[in-house]
């Protein structure tokens, strides 16, 4: 994902939020596929 795409994403994600409670669920949701990016990038291509 390149810094135009991750801008775009943010945006769009943003609109979504409207309470704490939405922020704190957007930030669980980044952190599962931080660590789902985390484990892709570990994993060797064969």
């Amino acid at each position: 994902m390149n810094k135009k795409e991750l801008e775009a994403f943010a945006k769009q994600a943003a609109k979504g939020i409207k309470t704490e409670a939405d922020l704190n669920d957007f930030r669980a949701m980044l952190g599962v596929v931080d660590q789902i990016l985390a484990i892709d990038a570990a994993t060797p291509r064969v």
